[in-house]
């Protein structure tokens, strides 16, 4: 188990993908010092690396290149952290099944890929509440 939190570490990264840019917003709904937000954000957001492990089978996730934002730093984590949560299991009997260190990761960092849908959902719910407070405040 030793080696499992650097493999994850290094399959994080290797899988990693900046957030996508957000679609246009129709400005007319939304108060424009909220939808300028978004972008800034975002923006940010693309900027920040990660890198997520488990130690005593719990997850933690660290700010490999931060945004300059704590508080994006800290959107970019928990998203990363609720997605890899529900397949930890899964990527655990990887890391810790047959293979060599080399198939693994190729195994994880192939599971990883597979969770790009959520880290765009949870990045964008993340960047519309982040807008919100600091359009509003």
């Amino acid at each position: 188990m030793n080696w499992f939190l650097p493999l994850l570490l290094v399959a994080a990264q290797a899988t990693a993908t900046p957030a996508p840019t957000p679609r246009p917003i129709d400005t007319s709904k939304v108060d424009p010092k909220v939808a300028a937000q978004v972008p800034i954000i975002a923006g940010k957001l693309e900027q920040w690396q990660g890198a997520w492990g488990a130690a005593g089978g719990k997850l933690a996730c660290k700010t490999v290149k931060s945004s300059g934002d704590e508080e994006i730093d800290a959107l970019g984590c928990a998203s990363m952290i609720a997605c890899v949560k529900p397949e930890y299991a899964a990527l655990k009997t990887i890391a810790d099944g047959p293979g060599t260190a080399d198939e693994k990761k190729q195994k994880i960092g192939a599971k990883l890929a597979t969770l790009q849908p959520c880290l765009r959902a949870h990045r964008g719910q993340g960047i519309a509440e982040l807008a919100l407070k600091r359009g509003r405040g």
